[in-house]
């Protein structure tokens, strides 16, 4: 594959430089744009030379290239990108062959484990190669012959770099065992807002303080002050419960401003960290190009890199204040479920301290306070009066 060259010439009497190079049996393909001081021409890179050296008197610039040229020249002005992909599809071509998770799908967590311990001591972990078909159906029949009274069948199933391990459990008949029995017991000490009694009986009534550990919800039927029988209980019982909390926020922030300055450059990415190829501070990143692999935590490319100036700012006693009350706020919601609300907050204190605001908030919480407690068969129910 021959290398071509585009030629801009400058000078006086442009004919006199054509007629060197037909004396000089330089072949020259193309001709565009002349004029009596400037002329563009086509030439085989081989030539090259021979022009600088008849064209001393002129000014000779090379304005492109095409053919085998143009290449070289793409490969050397993106040699790190190039270099980056081909490191990257070695990468890929490795990671593509290792195992990087491993997932038995079972209900009985004894026989999960049971079976991820033998995986293992059959080669099969994570962070290691795959194994071939028949070395998979190996594995398969040292486990299902260990394990014969407690699995039925068994499939180890590979999906990208993922092994998915199913099993059917063998059924053994068990005698049936005691029935556990259940009453709801308060998990908080509080005041009772609102009770759903599905089964059982209620024993406190809304308005009502209680404290941590006692029973809200009662398994035992009563009838003619004798319990006739248990029945496992269930419900929700909501109650007013409080928190307070203390919160440090800073009075000092951070804010961002992108300048014009810009440049591309290649990049890795393993999972959902970059490795470095070169170093900025302060900047925004962009992709242009990339290739990645949805079976591997995987990707390369080319990326804009944004530069981002960092101004630093300083808030108000009150913007702080707010800022951590609200702060404060988002740590209770967090714990809440959606049937359960703040129902009112104060700021016992706040104060300063060098770069921070310290501030103690007291919350008043709407919450479910039951939870299910095992009442086990024979033990009495200390909800009952005693006369």
């Amino acid at each position: 594959m021959n290398s071509y060259l585009y030629l801009k010439v400058e000078g006086i009497n442009i004919d006199k430089f054509l007629l060197k190079c037909n004396k000089n049996n330089i072949n020259i393909l193309k001709i565009r744009n002349k004029s009596y001081k400037s002329i563009v021409i086509l030439i085989n890179e081989n030539n090259y030379n021979k022009i600088l050296k008849i064209g001393r008197l002129y000014k000779i610039t090379i304005i492109n290239s095409v053919g085998l040229k143009k290449y070289k020249n793409i490969i050397r002005k993106y040699n790190v990108f190039f270099v980056s992909l081909f490191i990257g599809i070695i990468l890929l071509i490795l990671l593509s062959n290792i195992i990087f998770d491993i997932d038995v799908i079972g209900d009985n967590n004894t026989l999960n484990k049971m079976i991820i311990k033998e995986l293992s001591n059959n080669g099969i972990e994570k962070y290691k190669f795959k194994k071939s078909y028949k070395e998979l159906e190996k594995v398969k029949n040292i486990i299902r012959n260990k394990y014969k009274n407690n699995i039925e069948w068994i499939e180890i199933k590979e999906v990208g770099t993922k092994y998915i391990i199913n099993f059917v459990e063998r059924k053994v008949d068990k005698k049936e065992q005691n029935k556990e029995i259940y009453s709801i017991v308060s998990t908080k000490s509080g005041i009772v807002k609102d009770i759903y009694t599905y089964k059982g009986v209620s024993v406190v009534d809304i308005d009502n303080y209680v404290s941590k550990g006692d029973i809200l919800i009662s398994s035992d039927i009563m009838l003619n002050d004798e319990v006739k029988y248990k029945e496992s209980a269930d419900g929700k019982v909501y109650g007013e419960v409080w928190y307070r909390v203390n919160v440090e926020y800073p009075f000092y922030y951070k804010e961002k401003n992108y300048t014009n300055k810009k440049r591309k450059i290649p990049y890795i990415k393993v999972g959902n960290k970059y490795l470095e190829l070169f170093k900025y501070k302060n900047y925004d990143r962009k992709k242009i190009i990339y290739y990645k692999n949805d079976m591997l935590p995987f990707e390369i490319g080319l990326e804009n890199i944004r530069y981002i100036n960092i101004k630093r700012k300083k808030y108000s006693i009150k913007e702080a204040l707010s800022m951590a009350e609200k702060e404060a706020e988002n740590k209770i919601l967090q714990k809440l479920n959606d049937d359960e609300h703040v129902m009112s907050q104060k700021t016992l204190k706040f104060y300063g301290n060098g770069s921070k605001i310290i501030v103690d908030i007291f919350f008043s919480v709407y919450e479910e306070i039951g939870e299910k407690r095992i009442i086990e068969m024979g033990e009495v129910d200390d909800t009952k009066n005693v006369n």
